[in-house]
């Protein structure tokens, strides 16, 4: 495989799909539950021709600040769920180097246009709990399987992050390892050029 570019995996994509759809049925069936369970009226019993009301079910006392809750989440889920989907169906390139420049996926909320390699400040290739940036430690403990590619550059006046990961990408950690060495040759023959 090319060590200058990088495709999302289709693989990858759709169980990423599979999984945020899963989550976001799960947070709308919960939302759904409550709903009906606040709207049911109290049940009744009958004893020898007399009806008598049931005690009435304990229910969750924050189930209305819950199901907005429940609901964006599915929401926020139907979004990375469409947006691996996307990556999987299309199979578009995730980065490429290419004359002097590297260009990122859109989906990235990268700049517009390519980057110069001169913005770019840091690159640095290792298992994913161990990059640079906060995660909490549930993401942390998952992120020891996988290996990314963290890279923090400038775009105008303003330095921003860009972590690429394995499962993400066609051909994974050694597809990975390949760019992420070939982006440092890249930097360092680039640099020795400026300066010479």
């Amino acid at each position: 495989m090319n060590p200058s570019i990088l495709h999302f995996s289709r693989t990858g994509g759709v169980i990423k799909m599979l999984f945020f759809l899963g989550v976001a049925a799960i947070a709308f069936a919960v939302a759904c539950l409550m709903y009906a369970e606040r709207e049911a009226p109290p049940p009744t019993r009958h004893l020898s021709g007399i009806e008598l009301p049931a005690p009435a079910p304990h229910r969750d006392p924050l189930a209305p600040l819950k199901m907005p809750l429940l609901v964006v989440a599915g929401c926020v889920c139907l979004f990375y769920a469409g947006r691996h989907g996307l990556r999987a169906a299309a199979r578009e390139v995730a980065a490429r180097t290419e004359g002097g420049r590297l260009h990122l996926h859109a989906s990235y909320g990268a700049e517009a246009g390519p980057l110069p390699v001169e913005a770019i400040i840091e690159a640095i290739f290792d298992r994913a709990d161990r990059l640079p940036g906060d995660a909490s430690g549930s993401v942390k403990l998952g992120a020891r399987l996988r290996h990314g590619l963290y890279l923090r550059y400038r775009a105008g006046s303003v330095t921003r992050e860009l972590r690429l990961i394995d499962n993400d990408l066609d051909g994974g950690t050694e597809q990975l390892r390949r760019f992420a060495d070939h982006l440092d040759v890249w930097r360092q023959s680039r640099r020795t050029w400026n300066e010479g």
